[in-house]
């Protein structure tokens, strides 16, 4: 702080004069111990009287000064110089050099208009020179004529030494300001003092503990040990050895050896891990945040206490202890194990900045569940596409995030996710071969059908029945990519999803070999044959007598400069009058080199032009479809040596292992007759990134996604679905919390019987579920309500969600019930006005309406008078 004299301001020099006048002092000479500065006029009038205000850095201005003095005014003298000798003092009123009251300055300062009387005391003298010394250029807020009291005054330097309005979070920021700190301590010793103790005194043990680590030189690692000793001081570490020596280094290394009580230095830790919270969620400031983080880290190194960092809920270290837990609990096959790790995991407050890696950990997780689940094989081919597109697409989403994830970090989850990996892959490839042995028997005899859609039909099935469809045929999707853009597209936009099928999303097949030239011409033509683009357009035109069409393929789909659609699109778009078609290559070009991310994981704006189209249709109010020619599978095994061909995934000849024979009329290559693989690893071409044509549901099978603007533009008999309805129960819900099967089949819905990833059961004659709707509270509650559930129903739904644990996935409970998903939050209506007796919450949904909950507890209580 500077050791100049005060600035002397206008009041100040208005004071003395005054003084001067009242006692009639013959000398009209004021000598004022100030800082020489004046930027007011030389001369001011005060109370009539003219007064000439000098400057004066030197005893030779000051003799100056007097020397030309007259006696018609009077004159003050701003000088900091303290020796003027007797002869000059003799010349001055009161022959002294008066000093400038410092807390009249202050008291102008905020615009005061008394001070409070302990501000004149010694032991404050320091704060009054702080206040003029870290004055803004503005000034001090003012009062408006108040009392200046000293807590204001203490708490305003603070706010200007620490950066604003001074609590727990502002000082411990503040540490993380070089610059601030250097400045606090370069003021002088008793300042510092001053403002420590009174910190100290309002937030204590975190000002402390601030305040120590200042006075050792370890300002910028407050908030980094705050999160490090946060592990090192958790009652979870205990007495353990690595703790308490840990608890020792930082006292010794950090706070000079002083001892901080345990709950003071928890308070420490709180307040820096709330902190740090508050800046990982903010955009501007998530990059320090992170920066804190890894020093936190260095620390815990340096304190040789990383073993504890699973302890911690803001350290990558304990993020990836998480996972490394996962890893042990995946490769011991611990279910219940699993669910909690992952749950411990997504709870991490970094989890949000390694969102690849728990995205793996998520989907490692639903593949363990599904390999929980009993293997169930469908007998028709309908019933194995429709398993495809609703289960086993799912499988291979998650097959696709599992095969290759960054577990660098963490050894552990390689060799957990490896092992996973090659099971699911050798379930997948029982369900392969049965898929294709039963395309092959189904393909011979004629390939018929009245339930399956079929790529030459697909159009005619459920294209025509939109009004002003858009068809994209997105070239290449396989059933696990669709459900991934499914998910985007919902999330993007506010279309409604609709289909044929009243249980959930339909298949189609692609033509044999599902190739290109022969099942996209097909689609595109409506009927089965081998072509081209010239083809297809052609194709296209002719399904659609009567009413105009335009097909765009990836050539004419770019605009000129400063578009990115070409306008012909746009236009065709813009009139609904006109059926548009567009095939969109992405996926398909991919698996000669691999998509741009490395992963088969596929986003809307991971597709070219897709989110673009689909903008322009929802701004016209179009109809969507969404579909593809075929899918695809990708090159991850080591490949098994084949014959030779000129396409990658068919050819001629006699089948061998993890290959078929396809003949039919559906069959257009070869003269009708070929050999395709079911095992992903056959190829009989140059390595690629990925292929298509064999015989795996993965390529055979169609997804087929269809959008509405709104309700009213869903085809009769036709289904709305629910967003939710359409993920398998093991990706949303643990197996634990799905029903078991313990008792006899009931006969349900066709759709859902083939579907259903549990058995609908009958209640026992004792179940929960039986004595409820028993029960007089039941049925009187049944005279109450109109068109509601069965008792019988309800019985089911009750004892299927008490045996899982009293919570199920909405598509869980839907087939519990024999209901569509979509229409499970009409009936949990329904069922809770029989069940929620003066309105307590005993049947709800649960999870943004994802899964239904019943309180088995309060059920018992209610209908039964158990209290347990």
């Amino acid at each position: 702080m500077t050791t100049q004299p005060p600035q002397a301001s206008r009041a100040v020099i208005e004071a003395a004069v005054r003084r001067v006048v009242a006692r009639d002092d013959p000398e009209r000479i004021v000598a004022l111990r100030a800082a020489p500065e004046w930027r007011e006029p030389a001369y001011i009038d005060v109370d009539g009287h003219r007064v000439e205000v000098r400057a004066c850095g030197t005893v030779l201005a000051v003799l100056d000064a007097v020397a030309a003095h007259s006696d018609d005014s009077i004159l003050v003298l701003l000088t900091p110089c303290d020796d003027l000798g007797d002869s000059l003092l003799a010349q001055i009123a009161e022959h002294e050099l008066r000093p400038v009251n410092r807390f009249d300055l202050v008291r102008e300062a905020f615009g005061a208009r008394l001070a409070d009387p302990r501000l004149s005391s010694r032991q404050w003298l320091w704060l009054a020179d702080a206040l003029i010394d870290a004055q803004p250029p503005g000034g001090w807020p003012k009062l408006g004529g108040g009392v200046l009291t000293l807590e204001t005054a203490l708490r305003t330097l603070a706010s200007a030494r620490f950066g604003g309005e001074v609590d727990a979070a502002t000082l411990l920021a503040w540490t993380m300001r070089s610059t601030a700190v250097a400045r606090y301590r370069a003021l002088s010793e008793v300042e510092r003092d001053g403002l420590r103790q009174r910190l100290e005194s309002e937030m204590g043990s975190v000002a402390t503990a601030v305040f120590r680590l200042v006075g050792q030189g370890h300002a910028a690692d407050a908030v980094p040990l705050g999160l490090a000793a946060s592990v090192v001081f958790d009652d979870r570490a205990g007495r353990r050895q690595v703790a308490v020596q840990a608890r020792v280094r930082i006292e010794e290394r950090f706070f000079g050896g002083e001892r901080l009580p345990v709950q003071a230095v928890r308070e420490f830790t709180e307040t820096a891990e709330s902190l740090w919270t508050r800046w990982l969620g903010d955009s501007v400031l998530a990059k320090q945040a992170e920066q804190v983080a890894a020093r936190a880290q260095q620390i815990l190194v340096e304190l040789q206490a990383d073993s504890l960092a699973d302890l911690s809920d803001a350290l990558t270290l304990g993020f990836d202890a998480r996972l490394s837990a996962l890893g042990e609990a995946l490769s011991a096959d611990n279910l219940s194990e699993v669910e909690k790790a992952l749950d411990r995991v997504r709870g991490h407050r970094m989890a949000g900045r390694h969102l690849n890696e728990v995205r793996a950990a998520e989907m490692a997780v639903r593949l363990a569940r599904w390999l929980h689940t009993p293997l169930d094989i469908p007998q028709t081919l309908d019933a194995l596409a429709v398993r495809h597109m609703r289960e086993w697409g799912w499988v291979d989403r998650a097959v696709a995030t599992v095969w290759q994830p960054n577990t660098a970090r963490v050894p552990r989850l390689k060799t957990a996710y490896a092992t996973l990996y090659e099971r699911a892959r050798t379930r997948r490839t029982e369900l392969d071969q049965a898929f294709a042995q039963r395309l092959a028997a189904w393909t011979e005899r004629g390939s018929e059908t009245d339930e399956l859609v079929l790529a030459e039909n697909l159009l005619d099935r459920v294209a025509r029945p939109l009004s002003a469809p858009l068809l994209i045929v997105l070239d290449g999707m396989s059933a696990a990519v669709a459900s991934e853009l499914a998910d985007d597209i919902l999330a993007t936009w506010n279309w409604i999803e609709v289909g044929r099928r009243k249980d959930g999303r339909e298949p189609a097949l692609a033509v044999i070999p599902s190739m290109t030239r022969f099942s996209r011409t097909s689609l595109l033509c409506g009927r089965l044959r081998e072509g081209t683009q010239r083809d297809e357009v052609p194709g296209f035109r002719s399904l659609w007598p009567g009413r105009r069409s335009a097909l765009f393929h990836k050539g004419n789909l770019a605009g000129d400069a400063g578009a990115k659609l070409d306008n012909a699109l746009l236009t065709a778009i813009a009139d609904l009058s006109t059926v548009v078609g567009v095939v969109l290559n992405a996926v398909d070009e991919s698996l000669d080199k691999g998509p741009t991310s490395g992963s088969d994981s596929w986003s809307l704006t991971g597709v070219a032009y897709l989110k673009e189209v689909l903008a322009a249709a929802w701004s016209a109010g179009r109809s969507v479809v969404l579909t593809s020619d075929h899918g695809h599978v990708l090159n991850r095994d080591a490949p098994v040596a084949m014959e030779k061909s000129s396409s990658a995934r068919y050819r001629v000849g006699k089948p061998g292992k993890g290959e078929v024979l396809l003949t039919g009329p559906r069959v257009l290559a070869e003269g009708g007759e070929v050999v395709v693989p079911w095992d992903e690893s056959i190829r009989y071409t140059a390595r690629h990134e990925g292929y298509h044509g064999g015989a795996s549901p993965a390529e055979m099978v169609i997804p087929i996604l269809v959008f509405v603007p709104s309700a009213r533009h869903c085809p009769s008999g036709w289904q709305v679905y629910d967003p939710s309805q359409h993920a398998p129960a093991w990706w949303t819900t643990a197996v634990s919390e799905q029903p078991v099967v313990t008792a006899t089949r009931k006969k349900a819905d066709k759709g859902l019987k083939d579907e259903a990833l549990f058995s609908v059961f009958e209640a026992s004659g004792d179940s929960l579920g039986t004595r409820v709707v028993q029960s007089t509270p039941f049925e009187e509650q049944q005279g109450f309500v109109r068109n509601a559930p069965t008792a019988e129903q309800i019985a089911e739904l009750i004892d299927g969600l008490a045996t899982a644990g009293g919570k199920l996935s909405v598509n869980a409970a839907a087939a519990l019930v024999g209901q569509a998903p979509a229409r499970m939050r009409g009936y949990v209506s329904q069922a809770s006005r029989l069940l929620n007796l003066d309105g307590y919450g005993v049947l709800t949904l649960t999870d943004g309406d994802a899964a239904v909950e019943l309180d088995v507890k309060l059920l018992k209580l209610q209908f039964l008078g158990e209290s347990g």
